[in-house]
């Protein structure tokens, strides 16, 4: 059971960070161009069953590994409880920029303003993807050392 969640998570970290690249680095700059950011719009509501199952599934399995880790003593002592405690953080921080981008910006582009909403989008696309790279980077980190 431990191999297939560490491997849904993996996943579902994949599915989301990956769809959010594309959106933020193919779609995204092209809609603007296009200078009809209601495309973007559409594309990025089409994609949020997917994102947010997504994100689902990684908080769940995230929860779980955690727990496969071992007794609390030997991780806390191990250094892998601070980088834990930094990934949920770091996790918590995505996820609240994530859902101010699906549900209040994109929203937007359907608006006068759609062009202001376009900006945000991309500012907050930036933060998760590098918050992104951070959070993996702690993953292997606690993987490393919860050994």
């Amino acid at each position: 059971m431990s191999l297939v969640s560490v491997w849904l998570h993996l996943v579902a970290m994949a599915v989301w960070i990956g769809g959010l690249a594309y959106q933020s680095h193919v779609v995204l700059p092209q809609a603007r161009r296009a200078g009809d950011p209601r495309v973007f719009g559409d594309i990025a509501r089409r994609g949020r069953p997917a994102v947010w199952s997504s994100v689902c599934l990684v908080v769940l399995t995230g929860l779980y590994n955690v727990t496969r880790l071992g007794p609390l003593e030997r991780v806390m002592e191990s250094g892998a409880g601070t980088l834990l405690a930094g990934k949920f953080i770091l996790v918590l921080a995505m996820i609240t920029l994530a859902a101010q981008r699906d549900f209040a910006q994109v929203p937007r582009l359907a608006r006068p303003d759609a062009l202001a909403a376009l900006k945000t989008i991309t500012w907050l696309d930036r933060a998760v993807l590098l918050l992104a790279v951070v959070v993996i980077y702690l993953g292997l980190a606690v993987s490393r050392l919860a050994r």
